[in-house]
């Protein structure tokens, strides 16, 4: 959608950009809820231990906090992207199944 965005409102100055994150754990209403259970039982391990999974399968060993992604928006709204459109921005840590193809 950002795309067609991207493509049909340049003319008129539109610019559509999209983060692609990974998933965001702090201070998210998601993590306290089942689906923190449902996430550790599909992988196996226990609930307490979903962080460090999650840490674990980035190629730099890190968690994605909403602060990256705030920092990825803020990019993409300030003057420094003024000629960027139809962008996407990868802030995952380095996941290899997600890699662009």
């Amino acid at each position: 959608m950002a795309r067609c965005i991207a493509a049909e409102g340049g003319e008129f100055g539109i610019r559509a950009n999209t983060i692609l994150p990974d998933a965001i754990l702090q201070g998210s209403a998601i993590w306290n809820s089942n689906w923190r259970n449902e996430r550790a039982a599909a992988y196996g391990i226990e609930p307490d231990q979903l962080e460090e999974h999650y840490r674990k399968r980035t190629t730099l060993l890190v968690n994605i906090y909403p602060r990256d992604i705030a920092e990825g928006v803020a990019f993409f709204a300030s003057s420094k992207s003024e000629k960027t459109t139809g962008c996407m921005l990868t802030i995952d840590g380095g996941v290899p199944a997600a890699f662009t193809r």
